[in-house]
This record gives C-alpha cells, structure tokens and sequence, in this order.
C-alpha cells in the first residue's frame, strides 16, 4: 500500500520547496552506460536487450525509494512499486505504449516473457488508456542514431513526477558496448545524487550474475 512523506521532518523539504516557487522543475541528464553484460546475458538467454534494460531500470527504480515519489493533490506518496510504460514499435512507422505491473523478484525471462503477451494483448492500440495511474517509469529507445543530449515531451505542469528514461544506439568503444542514457526527473524530487545512486544500483544488477 501507498504511504505519504511527512513533510515536517522529510529531509528534502526545503529543495521540494524552492523548486516549487514558480519554476518548471525539471532536469535532464545523459551519461554514458556500459552494457556490455546485459547485451551478453540476453543474447545468451534468447532474451530482448530492449525488454532487459527495461527489466534493469525498473528494478532499479523499485529498490530506491527516491524513485517511487509521486507529488499528488494531497501530499507526496511513496509508491509501493512502480511499472514500466515503454515504448514499442508500431504500424507505418509509429509506435505503441506497453505498460507491464512491476512483479517484485521476478526474473528478467519470466518479465520479458510477460511484456511480450502483454504486447500481443494490446493487438494493434497505441496504448491501453489508464489515465488515473501515477505509478509509471516513461521508458523509450532512439536505436538509429547516437545522442548527447535528449529533451522529451513533459506537460508544464510541476507535479509531474513520472520518471522518463531513453536511450540510444549501441556503440562499441574499447571492446565495451555503450549507450546513452537519459534521464529527465523531477528536481522538486530528485537531485544528482539520485541519479548517481540509480546508475550505480543499474551497474550492480547487470553485473555478472545468475539470479536475472
């Protein structure tokens, strides 16, 4: 079940407050992610790279609580877990939108496995509508080209606190497979040190491992 921050002794009080005098509070940053094991466990297991990263981000953002933050009407939640809303590809050159429930301890195989007939569930709608959840990760990949830099779409609203995450093409540097990867987050929520805290637990769950 949701619980609520108690906002009097919530020691980010006063940077949730300072970014929400007038300001559209968010921020963005990419920074370089090795993937090299993940790309070598899914072509090992049969398994997507696309659905593994997803699988990886959303575990990730399930362990650190920061991630799970919520701004709604009548306070800021603690969100038990969050799910994935990814992209997929589409008809005539669109795309579609797949949201998978989170199941805690659940491998990556059995969550790719999942997302797939989720996938063929949704048959051919952009998306299953279900505007009253906030419980969701924005997750996209961009595999044609390299980026540097990435501005996503985000309503100008500042409580929107949904995590947006994407990626690029993979490229090979000195033997390692690299991405891009972006974040876009809610400042009034999240800081640098949280998203160093994120790569670091990404880093650690696609290290060399058998419990995927």
């Amino acid at each position: 079940m949701d619980r609520y921050i108690d906002l009097e002794t919530w020691p980010r009080r006063d940077a949730y407050e300072l970014f929400s005098r007038g300001y559209l509070p968010y921020f963005s940053v990419t920074t370089p992610l090795d993937v090299s094991e993940l790309c070598r466990l899914t072509k090992r297991e049969g398994l997507s790279f696309y659905l593994g990263l997803v699988y990886i981000v959303t575990r990730a953002m399930n362990d650190l609580e920061p991630f799970r933050l919520r701004i709604r009407r009548n306070g800021i939640a603690v969100c038990e877990t969050v799910s994935p809303s990814y992209t997929t590809a589409g008809r005539a050159g669109a795309f579609g939108i797949t949201n998978v429930d989170y199941v805690p301890g659940e491998s990556m195989a059995d969550f790719c496995r999942r997302a797939r007939e989720v996938e063929a569930g949704q048959g051919e709608k952009m998306q299953v509508e279900d505007d009253v959840r906030d419980d969701l990760i924005f997750i996209s990949c961009v595999p044609w080209f390299v980026t540097t830099s990435v501005l996503q779409e985000q309503p100008t609203n500042p409580d929107d606190s949904f995590p947006r995450v994407l990626w690029d093409r993979i490229q090979e540097k000195d033997g390692r497979k690299l991405v891009n990867f972006t974040m876009q987050l809610n400042h009034r929520l999240l800081d640098g040190a949280h998203v160093r805290d994120l790569l670091a637990r990404m880093n650690e769950l696609m290290a060399p491992r058998r419990d995927l």
